[in-house]
């Protein structure tokens, strides 16, 4: 009798289940993707590498969170090989944990070192993957470098200041790394980190100021808005992706005393229902805005019309017509620093 009614139940349980099905829906995989962007250069005798890890996921919903990244694998490839053979032929490099990993804002660093033998006039394949959560994602594409044989680094970097501006000077390495004369140079890349004024804060990773090498020995540094301690220094390039070792690091303390320059080409204009000022835009780097000036015939000396101005133009359309003015503007800075107000133009409004 217990087994007939056992039997029932699991009929009675099954029934529902026997009717027509829909299609079977699974869930898409979530897997990290390969790295993007990945770009590879020579600094002195090590070759860095940088890259970007992937948004999202796999299933193109879930984000990425870099910090579950456990590791990466670079693998290397010092000789010629046929398309589509890398993953074969190609050598684990380095495996280095997350912590070991360098990070600029979204891009990630990782610098391994070569001898001597290794760097001279030859070509370079890499390739990464990295380890996410348990998930190993896929190889990145691979990407190759022709190495070459480093200057010396630049040994005699100076720097001082004129006004606002922060002048560098180094002389010309005259060898590379095994005393041998150097090639004609690309030019010159120059690094710099501040570290605040008051902020608490480490100064962080040296950053390039030039995005064209500089073609002499000299530099001129005219974003010098914050106060701090400046950090600089210079490599030498051979070409877009080889470089020397950076230079020792120079040092100055800054502090922004330094007004913008004075607005130049101030010119008026009719217009319908205003008057139109525009002048040249002040090209310091730290520049936060204009002061615009009017003086009427019934005003003893001049007023401040509009004192954030963020454009190098202003309408005044609290001019009346008939009447004649006088306009001037200054620039002030991120500091507060104020420029002299320019020479003041008339202008009748007719």
């Amino acid at each position: 009798m217990k087994k007939a009614i056992l039997i029932l139940s699991l009929i009675v349980v099954l029934l529902p289940a026997c009717g027509k099905k829909g299609p079977l829906v699974l869930e898409p995989e979530k897997l990290p993707p390969a790295v993007t962007r990945l770009v590879v250069r020579q600094v002195g005798h090590e070759i860095e590498l940088g890259w970007r890890y992937p948004e999202l996921l796999s299933d193109k919903k879930t984000p990425l969170q870099p910090g579950l990244v456990r590791g990466v694998s670079i693998y290397h490839l010092g000789k010629p090989f046929a398309a589509g053979t890398f993953e074969k032929k190609a050598e684990l490099l380095a495996k280095p944990k997350a912590a070991e990993i360098a990070a600029r804002g979204e891009v990630h660093l990782y610098a391994v070192s070569f001898k001597t033998k290794q760097l001279q006039e030859r070509e370079h394949a890499f390739a990464v993957a990295y380890v996410y959560g348990r998930a190993r994602s896929a190889l990145s594409a691979v990407e190759k470098i022709a190495t070459r044989i480093p200057p010396a680094p630049v040994r005699d970097l100076k720097a001082g200041r004129e006004g606002k501006v922060v002048v560098l000077g180094w002389g010309r390495p005259q060898a590379d790394t095994e005393g041998r004369p150097l090639p004609a140079l690309l030019g010159y890349r120059v690094y710099r980190r501040i570290a605040h004024d008051g902020g608490g804060k480490a100064a962080g990773p040296f950053v390039r100021l030039n995005a064209e090498p500089a073609k002499g020995e000299f530099y001129h540094d005219e974003d010098t808005g914050a106060d701090g301690e400046y950090e600089y220094r210079v490599a030498a390039m051979l070409d877009e992706r080889v470089e020397s070792s950076p230079s020792e690091a120079v040092r100055l303390h800054i502090e922004d005393t330094f007004a913008p320059d004075v607005p130049a080409n101030l010119v008026t204009f009719t217009a319908k229902d205003h008057v139109f000022l525009t002048w040249e835009a002040v090209p310091d780097l730290d520049l936060d805005h204009y002061v615009v000036y009017r003086r009427s015939a019934r005003d003893d000396e001049m007023k401040v019309l509009a004192a954030d101005v963020r454009e190098n133009f202003y309408r005044d359309r609290q001019a009346a017509k008939g009447q004649q003015y006088a306009y001037a503007v200054a620039a002030v800075d991120r500091k507060g620093n104020a420029s002299e107000p320019c020479r003041p133009v008339r202008h009748k409004f007719e």
